[in-house]
């Protein structure tokens, strides 16, 4: 049976959309433990980091990021999410650093940051092709740590086509590779969510190498 290609999400995000963005996901349960499970993970890392987050979206990391003394950077497609992150942040959006731009083009120099983040993108936001390129710019630019959430299937695996959403259709061992193939190592995951169809979906910390 043909795969059913899913249409990505990334065009939704703006005007009103970008406004009920937050309100929406906070009635989301996982939402709750992708927040628990990020601030955990962050507070295994150096203080004093220069991050970047990738979707910025409405900034819901940034008090994590806040309260860990790093120097916030942020990038998204949509002038209209990051006018939500500031009306959602109030003056903790004036700390951060942020701009519009594509992700797989990143205006950042190589090894800029110390940190990048990405959550709810890779893997259901955007095509495989594009994922692949974005994932390549997400690395180019972070010196030692990336957070990026992913999905896999534990009971088998199937590599997306270029022009499907990845999804969790590929295997553990299949996600690890495409990370070590961009010079980022896994040094811990963390399970955010469990879908229906048994996939899953992590936080995944990397080590640049």
């Amino acid at each position: 049976m043909q795969a059913v290609k899913k249409k990505p999400k990334g065009d939704r995000y703006y005007d009103d959309v970008a406004f009920r963005y937050e309100r929406k996901r906070l009635r989301q349960e996982w939402w709750h433990i992708e927040q628990r499970e990020m601030r955990d993970l962050l507070d295994g890392l150096p203080r004093g980091l220069k991050v970047v987050d990738i979707p910025f979206g409405t900034g819901r990391f940034v008090p994590y990021y806040l309260e860990f003394g790093y120097k916030v950077h942020g990038l998204d497609a949509s002038r209209d999410m990051l006018a939500a992150a500031h009306r959602a942040l109030g003056e903790d959006y004036a700390k951060c650093t942020c701009v519009t731009g594509d992700a797989a083009a990143l205006p950042y120099r190589k090894g800029q940051f110390d940190l990048l983040v990405s959550t709810r993108f890779l893997r259901d936001i955007v095509l495989f092709a594009d994922a692949k390129r974005m994932l390549a710019e997400m690395a180019r630019v972070t010196r030692k740590f990336a957070i990026i959430q992913l999905g896999h299937d534990p009971n088998g695996h199937r590599m997306p086509a270029d022009d499907e959403v990845m999804g969790s259709l590929m295997g553990r061992a299949e996600v690890d590779a495409l990370l070590a193939g961009n010079g980022l190592e896994v040094t811990d995951r963390r399970l955010v969510k469990t879908m229906e169809d048994g996939g899953e979906i992590h936080h995944v910390l990397c080590r640049k190498v």
